[in-house]
């Protein structure tokens, strides 16, 4: 979800590009706002961290628990991150277990598992 009709229009573009997009769903929405709870098995994020000009973390928290909120038990969560965010501990705080899957200078990917 987005809030940006660019943004899901793009996601959908580069599903059929890659011949996924029967098994993508892209909308625009915030935050998951009409996702029930409990009822997807996995949600990839890519949470921004600006607001506007102005670095903001609050952004990407929020993402995290609507995608918190919207995982089924032991449901997943990929999220790639600037790696000078330290996005982890609250990945763990608000989804579960985090593991690390890769990083570089730039970026973080991890997966984290719903308790």
């Amino acid at each position: 979800t987005d809030q940006s009709a660019v943004a899901v229009a793009s996601t959908l573009a580069t599903a059929r590009a890659n011949r996924v997009a029967d098994r993508v769903r892209a909308v625009r929405d915030d935050a998951l706002a009409t996702w029930p709870d409990g009822t997807e098995e996995c949600v990839l994020l890519n949470p921004p961290f600006h607001d506007g000009n102005a670095v903001d973390p609050s952004v990407a928290h929020r993402l995290v628990a609507a995608a918190a909120r919207v995982l089924e038990p032991g449901g997943r969560l990929w999220c790639v991150w600037n790696s000078h965010l330290r996005y982890r501990s609250v990945l763990e705080d608000l989804v579960g277990p985090t593991r690390q899957t890769a990083r570089d200078r730039t970026f973080t990917v991890t997966v984290s598992e719903r308790r």
